[in-house]
């Protein structure tokens, strides 16, 4: 264990033999302590022990003294952590996640995950099943690292539906999202009004670069109201709905 050794203060009242009046002035001791003698006395101390004192010729004696001493460093805080990892939702889906909760050690930490070496913040997702390791390294560079392993999930994807949208702009709810689709690619999306009439449609509907925001064939805004859907999945029964457009 490394000791920072704190200084001594040493406090020597008059000694009195054979009626002499000897004294020592206080004085600062140093980590490594020190020597001193007036008169028939002398005192020798170190860090970690008190004063002793070797009198030459016996006689009554008062001192004080105190006494020196070792006190350990702050002690090195353990760098923690636990990690929280979740499968993936449903077959293919390649959405499980990590994230890390820190304790102990001086921050800031820094977070390396193996499957985005960019990635240093303290949770990760979009993973695909298999095996992976957080590294945690704090300010002082106490570093640990644990593997994890994301599991897969066997039971089939099933898409769902929402029932509303508000395609203002405001970056919310501005798209319609079904989720899951992306998952199965080979799929074709129907879009009518009230009155039966088809106003847009697409075929591999991802969410992203196709993806319906409440325009029509000529990608105007569709008025406010209800409209109805018509999605078929690769050749399955198709999935029917209503979906309001709200801005």
């Amino acid at each position: 264990m490394k000791l920072n050794l704190l200084p001594i203060v040493l406090l020597v009242l008059p000694l009195f033999s054979f009626g002499q009046n000897v004294s020592f002035s206080p004085s600062l001791v140093s980590a490594g302590g020190t020597y001193a003698s007036s008169g028939n006395f002398n005192l020798s101390y170190s860090v970690g022990e008190p004063a002793t004192q070797t009198v030459s010729n016996p006689g009554p004696t008062q001192i004080y003294l105190t006494q020196g001493f070792q006190q350990p460093s702050s002690r090195i805080n353990a760098l923690n952590f636990f990690v929280n990892f979740n499968a993936e939702s449903c077959l293919n889906s390649n959405d499980g996640s990590a994230a890390v909760t820190i304790s102990g050690g001086v921050q800031p930490y820094t977070v390396t995950w193996s499957a985005d070496s960019l990635n240093h913040g303290m949770a990760i997702d979009s993973l695909v099943p298999g095996n992976y390791t957080v590294t945690i390294k704090d300010a002082n560079g106490l570093t640990t690292s644990t593997p994890f392993i994301i599991l897969p999930n066997n039971e089939a994807c099933k898409v769902k539906f929402y029932n509303g949208i508000t395609p203002n702009g405001d970056g919310h709810n501005d798209t319609w999202i079904i989720e899951n689709i992306e998952i199965y690619p080979t799929n074709d999306v129907q879009i009518y009004n009230r009155w039966g009439t088809e106003v847009w449609s697409a075929e591999g509907y991802d969410n992203n670069h196709v993806v319906w925001k409440g325009q029509d064939y000529q990608n105007q805004p569709l008025p406010d109201g209800t409209y109805f859907y018509i999605v078929t999945i690769s050749g399955a029964t198709p999935y029917k709905g209503w979906v309001q457009i709200t801005r």
